[in-house]
């Protein structure tokens, strides 16, 4: 549907007096494209993709079934949730939040399961329930997540800051939320309880930001768990209604969206951004706002010299993890299939380091899966779908598993290669058919996706969803800001702020801040008004 709003590029339109361009239509770019257009600047996004929305896309099949790729759920979007007067700007309201209720996520530990429902409270009382000995590691946990996300949203904010202020003051909260972000989840969990199976309900839902309780930054978990405290909320009508109503405001206050648009080039003179690169074909811009990840970014669309300008060195910082994803269509409704709202986290045990770190192609979904419906989540999804249903299982990935088909193309990658693919749907369905079983007899359609299919629409070389991993190294990187050393050259997306819709749209709100600078509080304004 989005790609009515979408123009497919061509070297012969006319590119003229582009004020602004966004390579990447992923949340942060839509939003901070949005912000732009409705500051009244002239901004055109250029989508390498055939659809646009990065990672809040759906893909359709002749069999009439459409699935998501990356959103399973949002956190902060009740009527007077933190994040919904943003997204209600982005949007001018036309986006519908269904609540998930009160259970949002399940998880289930070697036969044992552990609900997490909405609300701090509930959440407290629920867990004391499960560990009745650890009510001060609880109440301890909460505290600290609470804290930690006080220190993160002043350190995020720090990065509109122009570099002498920074450089000034700004390293007071960068040191500040350090005491959180330079510890791993495990170190600080393991700090205020030794119970092992407390720990790892805790780092049940670690599968949304991509590292295990020993990797992870504890700064990342604490802002994780706590955007879901509240609860889970679904999009009305489909992830892909994020990008759709997006785009219905940016076209109508004059942006521009292009499909099959690949950038292979940020044109830079003396220091300073003079526009794009297609092909041959040059598009100049009084700036380029980067939505693509600082790897695909700095590596692929700026030279050596312009890489050493920004000071740009990833060394220690490695990608997230990537994903194997089974998509399944039923042809039964998920009220006769009784499939629930929550999302459902297995492990095999309490291991999940272990689990993470031994995965292999073959004991990745005997081990590890999470399961997400999205027709059950989506009140419409019975009105324009009757009498059919939709699951998503998911489990750890790896690019390594999958080297001998790199230099394939998409949905030509031979017999060997699906021939995995089905090996891993058999085991797959094994795992769903154990907590699901009502569903054995009702598949009518189902597909596989591997790193492959990810590298090969975001050209994230290692098939990561998460852009940069979220480790402790992630966020001493300074050059991980809206402004880059290069004029007229930022950042937004995931890798700015933290991983998910939500971490994405923040990042295109700093980035269209730090452009706008003082232009931006009247937009804060207007937003501030209509939670009135």
């Amino acid at each position: 549907m989005s790609k009515k709003l979408c123009k497919p590029f061509k070297r012969d339109l006319n590119f003229s007096g582009l004020d602004h361009i966004v390579i990447g239509s992923g949340v942060g770019g839509l939003t901070v494209a949005t912000w732009l257009a409705k500051a009244g600047k002239k901004v055109a996004i250029f989508e390498k993709h055939y659809v646009p929305g990065g990672f809040t896309h759906s893909f359709k099949r002749k069999d009439g079934f459409q699935w998501d790729v990356g959103v399973h759920y949002v956190g902060n979007m009740a009527k007077d949730g933190s994040l919904r007067g943003f997204f209600d700007f982005l949007t001018d309201g036309k986006l519908a939040w269904e609540s998930m209720g009160d259970i949002y996520d399940v998880a289930n530990i070697d036969g044992t399961e552990y609900i997490f429902k909405a609300g701090k409270e509930n959440f407290r009382k629920q867990f004391i329930s499960y560990f009745p000995n650890e009510e001060k590691a609880i109440d301890k946990y909460l505290e600290l997540i609470e804290k930690a996300n006080k220190r993160g949203s002043a350190f995020f904010f720090e990065k509109v800051f122009e570099r002498w202020l920074s450089n000034s003051v700004g390293w007071i909260f960068r040191k500040r939320y350090a005491k959180y972000t330079q510890k791993t989840t495990y170190e600080v969990l393991s700090e205020i309880t030794k119970n092992e199976r407390l720990i790892a309900v805790l780092c049940a839902q670690c599968g949304n930001y991509g590292l295990s309780p020993q990797e992870s930054s504890f700064g990342v978990h604490a802002m994780v768990i706590g955007h879901f405290l509240e609860g889970g909320y679904y999009p009305v009508g489909g992830a892909d209604q994020i990008c759709e109503k997006t785009l219905e405001v940016f076209t109508a206050n004059g942006g521009t969206i292009y499909i099959n648009a690949d950038v292979t080039k940020i044109v830079t003179k003396n220091k300073q951004v003079q526009g794009i690169q297609i092909g041959e074909k040059f598009i100049s811009c009084k700036s380029v706002i980067s939505n693509i990840g600082v790897n695909n970014t700095f590596n692929s669309l700026l030279s050596e010299t312009d890489r050493n300008i920004c000071n740009f060195n990833l060394k220690n910082v490695k990608p997230a993890s990537a994903h194997i994803c089974l998509y399944l269509g039923l042809n039964k409704s998920s009220d006769a299939l009784n499939l629930p709202k929550h999302n459902f986290w297995y492990y095999k045990n309490q291991n999940i380091d272990e689990i993470f770190h031994e995965a292999t192609l073959q004991n990745a979904p005997k081990n590890f899966a999470y399961i997400s419906f999205p027709s059950a989540k989506d009140p419409n999804w019975d009105i324009v779908n009757p009498n059919t249903s939709t699951i998503q299982a998911i489990t750890i990935g790896k690019m390594e598993w999958f080297e001998a088909y790199k230099n394939t193309n998409w949905m030509k990658r031979g017999k060997t290669y699906l021939t995995l693919k089905k090996e891993f749907e058999e085991e797959m369905l094994k795992v769903l058919f154990k907590f699901f079983p009502q569903i054995e007899g009702t598949i009518i359609a189902s597909e596989v996706s591997t790193p492959l299919s990810t590298a090969n629409f975001t050209s994230y070389k290692s098939g990561e969803i998460y852009g940069l991993a979220h480790a402790t190294e992630r966020f001493k990187l300074p050059f991980l800001r809206p402004k880059t050393k290069l004029k007229g050259l930022y950042l937004t997306g995931q890798d700015i702020t933290i991983v998910g819709v939500a971490g994405a749209m923040l990042s295109g709100l700093l980035c269209a801040t730090t452009i706008l600078k003082f232009g931006s509080w009247k937009i804060f304004k207007e937003i501030g008004r209509s939670k009135k």
